[in-house]
């Protein structure tokens, strides 16, 4: 059984992953992108993982990742799946994904991104799974809940289907409702129209949304 993996060691294990990389291949993998748990750690939000988490598009990568693994006994998990977690697909994972760390092997610069909080909090809210939603209150001290909904209404762009948005952006919206111990405030979609847009009556029908005592200047729902 592995043992816990803090940030100092994941950042150990990446740059032992890119040094058999660029030995077999002679040149730098593209940019290294840990989520889950390693991008946690990334992040200092949490002090340790259970694995290794990384998105990297390449195949090759994830072949010296299966090496490495059955070598130094730590699970390293590589995906080229843009989809991490339950319904959402993070097509903009790339651009998403801030650079943590620059590491020289070498002669080759390779970078370690870890995906955004707001990306974090949304999948991880949106998953139902307990583990998940016991990493939110660390989560959104990094964070904010309008920086959340505005995360939420572009993973939802993605999506076509009106019933799994809903379904989504109600697990969401209760998740933040839950951390920061208040009830749905109209502020929090300063940044995110489109979600009261669409979904207006959405929200009111299911967490009584009072648009009411809105300000001048604040976002105020059409429906």
């Amino acid at each position: 059984m592995s043992e816990a993996i803090d940030r100092g060691q994941a950042v150990g294990i990446i740059r032992e992953l890119a040094h058999r990389y660029i030995t077999t291949h002679h040149r730098a993998p593209r940019t290294i992108i840990v989520v889950g748990g390693t991008a946690m750690t990334m992040h200092g939000l949490r002090e340790q993982s259970s694995d290794v988490d990384i998105f990297q598009a390449e195949d090759a990568f994830a072949e010296v990742a299966r090496e490495l693994e059955a070598m130094s006994g730590h699970k390293i998990d590589v995906t080229s799946d843009y989809n991490l977690w339950g319904e959402l697909d993070v097509y903009d994972i790339e651009s998403d994904a801030e650079v943590m760390e620059t590491l020289d092997i070498e002669g080759f610069t390779v970078d370690i991104a870890a995906i955004s909080p707001e990306t974090l909090f949304v999948i991880k809210a949106s998953s139902m799974r307990d583990k998940d939603r016991a990493d939110l209150g660390a989560i959104m001290t990094a964070t904010s809940p309008e920086k959340v909904m505005e995360r939420t209404q572009h993973l939802l762009e993605a999506l076509d289907d009106r019933h799994i948005q809903q379904e989504v952006l109600s697990c969401v919206i209760s998740e933040v409702q839950l951390v920061v111990v208040d009830v749905v405030q109209l502020e929090w979609f300063s940044s995110a129209p489109g979600l009261l847009k669409k979904h207006g009556k959405f929200i009111t029908d299911e967490f009584g949304l009072d648009a009411s005592g809105a300000s001048s200047g604040s976002v105020v729902p059409d429906w």
